[in-house]
């Protein structure tokens, strides 16, 4: 596969990929394709998202557990940030899954965010 058919397929993929979230997204996601790489438009659109400074309810402990993972295994800090991602979830929810927390409850993971979404409101 030739470069050029690796980035048709790149963009075709993404485009399915947001169609399958959001119609008009995709409408969007079309019209941007059309005056400039999509493969560019996404890293220019992580980078402003990543850098936008934006007021963050973080749970502190959140972040001092995943401080210490990366301190005792980097490898197993990043392979964690991964699968929370894959998954759609926080890396708190990741790790209380890891924990088998869910396992002591009655209620499925779907549930227990939702208790907690709302506990938190």
């Amino acid at each position: 596969m030739s470069g050029q058919e690796s980035r048709d397929m790149f963009g075709f993929r993404l485009e399915k990929w947001v169609l399958g979230i959001d119609e008009c997204a995709f409408e969007n996601l079309r019209d941007i394709g059309k005056s400039k790489s999509l493969r560019q438009h996404l890293i220019e659109s992580v980078d402003n998202w990543v850098n936008k400074k934006e007021p963050l309810l973080t749970d502190e402990f959140i972040l001092e557990i995943c401080d210490f993972i990366k301190s005792e295994n980097e490898d197993l800090y990043y392979r964690l940030m991964n699968k929370c991602a894959l998954k759609g979830i926080t890396v708190g929810e990741g790790i209380f899954e890891a924990l088998g927390l869910l396992t002591c409850r009655t209620v499925d993971e779907q549930q227990c965010r939702e208790l907690r979404d709302n506990f938190s409101e």
